[in-house]
């Protein structure tokens, strides 16, 4: 049983931290945030994540799990916090640097630190181990030191932060060991040994393999609108070949890893990544595509409004961080068109949430932006009724064609190839 603070209770931290209470650790989690900590504290979890409410209470009840706003003495300290990207798409680690020296004010000669955020190749051994150092210890020898990146899905958290196979690397055989250790006490996946430099290789390459394969598939997209041929057809035949598996295309990408990490490989080397750089800026110009299709669809019509449906950066889910929504609504007002925005899961967002007759009520258009299973059960009749105008946009390729226009509808399907002809 270790002592173990866990810097950060976001979307990663506060699962980790409950995981490793409930396997037989004390864990303090630690936040900046006054008002989140005291939430956690009295057992409300703001994340959509089945099972963790239930573990939460169940580990603050038994005493294994506390919070504050500053790190304590403790064997272990975990860092999870945001690493963001700034305007110039350079990696911002203001929070994981803070981080460290708020860790450094309590390191203590033999302890393990572990850092979870996304971080740029080298720093480890760099800024964050200089940073570490402000305590008067060397890393590796006064404290352990390794990168241990986070591999879960928003939504099914709990269940893959146990099941999935992690990368533990150290900055030297000992703190590999070490970091190992302690994430087999609740990690039933399989453990990848190696030195924290490739680790963060690996976790950049995870998701940039995405961003890179979801540029393609819009590029795909965009052209078959072009030629006049439907790309969902396309993606469906070529996906039957046994060594091709494409991603699917859409108003743009979001999440808080996969339009954010590969900018830290560019960032790390311009020269050799221009096809990253090549594949953010194909996905960032996403909004604006399906924002002139939207403008082209409603035509001249005067003080014309726009119902975006989907405000979660992926289906069924409460995450709305980085979604391409907001970009979307920026566009469609430099179009002149007002957007409202509807969403089953999300509630806090700008432009504001409302309920979906409220979105629908006096749009022109209404653009389906993330396929929510509520969404495929939309009843045409029903919007019609709501709306002013008759035109809906598809970028999902969640709705029935025939039945939206059976209901009187210009049926619009993003990549169908349709609506330039």
């Amino acid at each position: 049983m270790s002592d173990i603070n866990v810097i950060g209770l976001g979307y990663v931290g506060l699962p980790a931290a409950v995981m490793l209470a409930s396997n037989g650790h004390r864990v303090r989690g630690v936040d900046v945030n006054p008002s989140l900590v005291e939430s956690i504290a009295s057992g409300d979890v703001a994340q959509s994540e089945p099972d963790l409410s239930i573990r939460l209470k169940e580990v603050l009840n038994g005493g294994q799990f506390t919070t504050g706003i500053c790190p304590l003495n403790a064997d272990v300290f975990i860092i999870a916090v945001p690493t963001p990207v700034g305007q110039d798409h350079s990696p911002d680690l203001t929070f994981v640097l803070n981080a460290c020296r708020a860790v450094a004010r309590k390191l203590s000669e033999g302890d393990l630190v572990i850092v979870e955020s996304t971080i740029p190749p080298g720093a480890t051994l760099g800024e964050i181990s200089n940073a570490l150092e402000e305590s008067g210890l060397a890393a590796g020898t006064g404290f352990s030191l390794a990168y241990c990146p986070e591999r879960v899905l928003p939504g099914n958290i709990v269940k893959e932060i146990v099941e999935n196979d992690r990368i533990i690397g150290g900055i030297d055989e000992k703190s590999t060991v070490r970091a190992a250790h302690l994430y087999r006490s609740f990690v039933t996946g399989e453990l990848r040994e190696t030195d924290a430099a490739t680790a963060e290789m690996v976790k950049l390459a995870e998701n940039t393999y995405r961003d890179v394969n979801i540029a393609l598939a819009n590029n795909l997209a965009n052209l078959s609108e072009s030629v006049g041929v439907n790309v969902w057809n396309v993606l469906e035949m070529a996906n039957r070949h046994p060594r091709v598996n494409l991603h699917t295309p859409g108003v743009g990408v979001g999440g808080h890893c996969i339009p954010v990490d590969p900018w830290f490989l560019v960032a790390a080397d311009e020269t050799s990544s221009a096809l990253i750089r090549t594949s953010r800026q194909v996905n960032d110009r996403q909004p604006g595509i399906v924002a002139r299709l939207a403008s082209e669809a409603v035509g001249n019509v005067k003080n014309a409004c726009a119902a975006v449906l989907g405000a979660a950066y992926k289906a069924n889910v409460t995450d709305a961080r980085e979604s391409p929504t907001t970009d979307l609504a920026l566009r469609l007002a430099d179009h002149g068109i007002t957007v409202t925005v509807t969403d089953p899961y999300v509630t806090s967002f700008v432009p504001d949430i409302v309920p979906l007759d409220d979105a629908l009520r006096g749009a022109d258009i209404a653009i389906l932006v993330v396929g929510h299973t509520q969404y495929s059960h939309l009843d045409p009749d029903r919007v019609a009724r709501v709306m002013r105008g008759r035109t809906i946009l598809d970028t999902t390729n969640t709705l029935d064609r025939e039945a939206w226009e059976h209901s009187g509808f210009i049926f619009l399907r993003y990549g169908d190839g349709r609506s330039t002809q």
